[in-house]
Formats: C-alpha cells, structure tokens, sequence
C-alpha cells in the first residue's frame, strides 16, 4: 500500500487548538509500541533516496507486523510503501526475528489520538521522549503523490500548521539518542 502523510510538530497551544477543531472527528485514543528490527546483513539507515524499517506493532486493537520504505526525492520525504501483515502475538513474531538474527533496534512508545474527517486520517501522538506530533494522512485511491500531498498540505493549513517535519519518529528518535 502507497502512503502520502505529513508530520508536524505540535506546541502546547497549537495542540489545545488542534484538538478542539478536530474534537468533533475523534475515534479513538490508544497506546502504541512499536519495535524496530534491523537484520543481521542490510543496512536500513537512511540514504538520499529512502530507508527501511521493519517494525512489531502492538496496541490495543492490532498486532501487526510491517515493511517500511520511505521513499525520498533528492532528501525530501515523497511517500511510503507499507505492506503490513496482522499476527496474533507480538511477542512470539518479535522471539522469531530475534532467533532469525534480527536485532532490536529501537523500541518507540507512544499515545494516539484517532480522528477521521472525510478522507483525512489524523492523529496526534504523544511519543516518549519526543513530545507531541500530528500526522495528517489522505486515505483513498492510489494517485498522484503531489496531488495528494497538496490535498494533506491543504488540511494542515486549515488546521493552522505550517512547518512540515521532514523526519519520523524513528529517525528523531535516533538523532536524539545520538546526542546523548
């Protein structure tokens, strides 16, 4: 599956804002862990034209586990491609990574705040150590990425956000543990 969203960082009064704009459009409020996997014979940092991850995800509603690629344009975030796969048990899918010789890269935690409006998923997370976020994704029929990327900039810009974060959480994350 393509994916086209957008991050921004949030600030205390921006997310006080945003919530009441969106309150109308909440879903759901839920707990994420994901851990990241990198395997024993590839390297899946970032490069001028994407990255990978592979990641378990466990929350309340879903155990899944995904392949990532984080596709760039010239060092710009253009779109993903995800293929996610539903498993029964976190723990075990993560057991039999670990004993195929994966190892646990980096485990990233955080609360989400679910919100539909028309063909526009929204969250906004909370992720540990990082603060406060919202993604904005467009769900619909694969087209056009810039199209769809003006349509997600078009939704932020009603929602007051300007300043897209060119980077995930996994690499912010990254970056932050390097400082220390």
């Amino acid at each position: 599956m393509k994916e086209v969203e957008l991050l921004y960082k949030l600030d205390e009064q921006s997310l006080t804002i945003i919530r009441q704009k969106l309150r109308a459009s909440f879903v759901a409020k839920i707990r994420e862990i994901d851990t990241y996997f990198y395997p024993p014979n590839r390297d899946f940092l970032a490069t001028d034209d994407g990255r990978e991850n592979l990641r378990v995800r466990e929350n309340e509603n879903k155990k899944e586990l995904t392949y990532k690629k984080v596709v760039y344009n010239h060092g710009i975030y253009s779109h993903s491609i995800e293929n996610n796969l539903d498993i029964a048990d976190a723990a075990i899918a993560s057991e039999i990574l670990k004993s195929l010789g994966f190892r646990i890269h980096m485990v990233l935690n955080k609360e989400r705040e679910v919100f539909q409006e028309g063909n526009f998923h929204i969250t906004i997370d909370n992720v540990k150590d990082l603060g406060y976020f919202i993604e904005i994704e467009w769900v619909g029929q694969d087209g056009d990425e810039d199209k769809i990327k003006q349509f997600c900039m078009a939704k932020a810009a009603e929602l007051g956000l300007t300043a897209i974060q060119d980077k995930g959480y996994l690499r912010l994350l990254e970056e932050k543990n390097k400082q220390q």
